[in-house]
């Protein structure tokens, strides 16, 4: 059946997720995605937005399928062939499918921008926020949205991904001192989007400017003629000042 979410294993009296397969699914996506992010600010000798459009296109479709039966998901399925002799890791499939709704929500604003060809920072910002949360289920194992099904006090009766939504969370020094690094990074690659863009601006319309004053540079047979400022009317310049 294509439109099922979860599996039923034997032993478990609800429908289970293979984390294995999410989190190889999501360092694939974050690998993607950020080769994508580099080679759109230049790290690879081009500045082109095609592989960064690529990758969000894949990303809509992925979690479009996702959230009809993550069996048929793209990355899914490459995640799975790479994790295909690992024992499996089940799970309940209900945080998950709440955490990829909301993964749903953010290709629907990715899907938007990309379909208006809309350049803004909050585009940058989704992608940017994107990449975060496929690095941290895929590093850590760390599922915010199945967290968050945890804390809106919705009924559970298997297991969340690493147990997070049975234990406590006690962020320790470390953890903080990471988040704290990663909305630095956020940060940093917003504020540098912005500064190279309104350079590559400022760039082109000096060399605009320059074409335009080369053309308007008037013959000096002309000027021998006497017929200079006929010539600049004739060519657009207006007079000189």
């Amino acid at each position: 059946m294509f439109f099922k979410f979860g599996e039923k294993i034997a032993g478990y009296d609800f429908e289970v997720i293979n984390e294995r397969h999410a989190r190889a699914s999501a360092g694939i996506m974050f690998l993607v995605g950020i080769l994508s992010t580099l080679y759109l600010f230049g790290a690879f000798g081009g500045h082109s937005m095609l592989f960064i459009e690529f990758f969000s296109i894949t990303f809509v479709v992925e979690f479009v399928i996702r959230a009809i039966n993550p069996k048929y998901a793209p990355y899914m399925i490459l995640g799975s062939m790479i994790v295909y002799n690992q024992q499996p890791e089940w799970v309940d499939a209900k945080p998950k499918q709440f955490a990829w709704l909301l993964g749903l929500i953010l290709a629907i604003i990715m899907a938007y921008y990309i379909i208006f060809d809309i350049l803004s920072p909050i585009r940058l910002l989704t992608c940017v926020l994107c990449l975060v949360l496929f690095y941290l289920e895929a590093v850590f194992g760390i599922c915010l949205g199945c967290i968050m099904y945890k804390k809106m006090n919705f009924k559970l009766k298997g297991l969340c991904p690493g147990g997070v939504c049975d234990n406590p969370i006690a962020m320790s020094f470390d953890a903080k001192r990471a988040i704290s690094l990663i909305v630095c990074l956020i940060v940093f690659a917003m504020a540098y989007y912005i500064v190279s863009n309104r350079y590559a601006n400022a760039n082109n319309t000096h060399k605009t400017s320059i074409s335009n004053n080369d053309d308007c540079v008037v013959p000096q047979y002309v000027i021998n003629m006497g017929h200079e400022e006929m010539w600049r009317t004739n060519h657009g310049c207006g007079k000189q000042n």
